[in-house]
C-alpha cells in the first residue's frame, strides 16, 4: 500500500508574501492543498462561489477541480500552504468542515495555528523532509480548527466520505467491502444502507464501477495490455475483469479499446 493510501503524506508546502493583486487559475491541482491566510486579504473562488478571505481564514483546493485565488490590491494577503493527501486526510477534512462544500476554514482565536503552519512551512524548506514531524505539525493545524457538532445526517455523510475516500485510495487493493466498513468503523449493513441512502448503488457496486472507470482510463491513456489494466484496477484475474467490464459498459475492454483509438484517429 503506497503512502497516501496508508493515511497522510504531504507533498510539499510554502509561504508567500503577495504583490498585489496577485492571482493564480483558473486551474487544477492534484492533491489537496491547503492555504492559511497570515495577514492581509484575497478571495477565493471554487464550486461556483467566491469567498472573501482574511487573516485567521483558510481555503482549501480540492484535487481535479478548478479553482482561482487573487490578493487583495490595496491589502494583499501573506499565506502558507501544504499539499497533501491520504486517507487520513480525507478523515480530517471531513471532521473539520466547517461549511457544506468543504472549501473554507476559520480559526476561532489564539495565535496555535499560526505556529502550526508556519512550522510545518519552515520544516519542509530546511529539508530532509521528516514526514513524522511534518504531519505532527499538519494534525496540529487541524486541531485549531473548531470542531462542528453534527447532526445524524451529518454523521451519515461524514461515515459515506471516508468510505469513498478509502476505496478511492485503494481500489487497486485486493480490498473487500468488511475492509471498507472497518476502516470507517461501521458495521457493514449500515454501511449498505448509507450507500443505498445517497448514493443508490450498494458499496460493492461503488467499488466496482470505480474500479471500471479507473481501468477505462488505463485503457485510453497507457499500453497496458487488458491484464494488466485489469490487475491494476484490483480485478485478481482477467475473465473477472471482462465480465464486470462487458456487465458495466456492454462491451469487453478490447472493443472498448478498439473503439476509442478509433475515435482518435
Amino acid at each position: 500500500m503506497n503512502q497516501s493510501a496508508r493515511g497522510l503524506t504531504i507533498y510539499y508546502c510554502g509561504r508567500e508574501q503577495c504583490a498585489s493583486g496577485h492571482f493564480f487559475g483558473p486551474a487544477i491541482r492534484k492533491h489537496y492543498l491547503m492555504h492559511v491566510v497570515l495577514g492581509g486579504k484575497g478571495l477565493y473562488r471554487a464550486g461556483g462561489m467566491e469567498y472573501a478571505l482574511k487573516e485567521g481564514d483558510a481555503f482549501l483546493i480540492k484535487p481535479q477541480e478548478v479553482t482561482y485565488y487573487q490578493a487583495d490590491k490595496d491589502e494583499p494577503w501573506e499565506y502558507a500552504w501544504a499539499a497533501f493527501a491520504g486517507t487520513e486526510a480525507e478523515r480530517l477534512l471531513s471532521d473539520y468542515r466547517q461549511d457544506e462544500n468543504g472549501y473554507v476554514y476559520h480559526f476561532s482565536h489564539g495565535e496555535e495555528w499560526r505556529t502550526s503552519i508556519v512550522q510545518l512551512a519552515d520544516a519542509f524548506q530546511r529539508g530532509g523532509h521528516n514526514m513524522d514531524e511534518m504531519a505532527g505539525y499538519l494534525y496540529l493545524l487541524f486541531s485549531r480548527f473548531p470542531m462542528q457538532d453534527r447532526e445524524g445526517g451529518e454523521y451519515e455523510k461524514s461515515y459515506l466520505s471516508r468510505a469513498e475516500g478509502y476505496i478511492r485510495h485503494n481500489y487497486s487493493y485486493p480490498i473487500q467491502i468488511g475492509d471498507v466498513a472497518n476502516y470507517v468503523g461501521i458495521d457493514r449493513t449500515y454501511l449498505y444502507r448509507l450507500f443505498m441512502k445517497y448514493k443508490s448503488i450498494s458499496p460493492k457496486q461503488y467499488l466496482t464501477a470505480y474500479r471500471i472507470m479507473e481501468a477505462k482510463r488505463l485503457l485510453e491513456e497507457t499500453g497496458l495490455s487488458i491484464t494488466e489494466a485489469g490487475l491494476s484496477c484490483g480485478f485478481h484475474d482477467a475473465s473477472v475483469f471482462c465480465k464486470s467490464f462487458l456487465k458495466t459498459e456492454g462491451e469487453s475492454p478490447l472493443q472498448y479499446r478498439k473503439k476509442i483509438r478509433k475515435e482518435i484517429r
